[in-house]
């Protein structure tokens, strides 16, 4: 269980999209198992809602993603995208270099 953490700036966040964060915070260490911890930020500006992920890792940098959309849920899609296709590439790229 990846420890998460949830921060609302200037809005409320509704428990679906909580639970909807937390399901993510836990798939994530499938594509990287040095996954720590998780914290999220939603805010609020103007008619965009977006969405940011920090994702500490053991021995190496944390990784952040961000995602905007009409609402929550949208932004948190599209931070899916983003951390999967981030996570996914540094996970090919440690291994092709532990290859060489």
């Amino acid at each position: 269980m990846v420890p998460t953490r949830i921060t609302a700036h200037r809005c409320e966040i509704s428990p679906a999209v909580r639970t909807k964060a937390e399901e993510l915070a836990q798939r994530w260490p499938r594509f990287d198992p040095a996954v720590m911890e998780v914290s999220f930020v939603f805010g609020l500006e103007g008619r965009d809602h977006t969405s940011e992920a920090i994702v500490s890792r053991r021995r190496r940098q944390a990784v952040v993603a961000s995602g905007q959309g009409s609402d929550f849920r949208v932004a948190l899609d599209e931070l899916d995208r983003h951390m999967t296709r981030i996570l996914k590439r540094d996970r090919q790229r440690r291994k092709a270099f532990r290859n060489q």
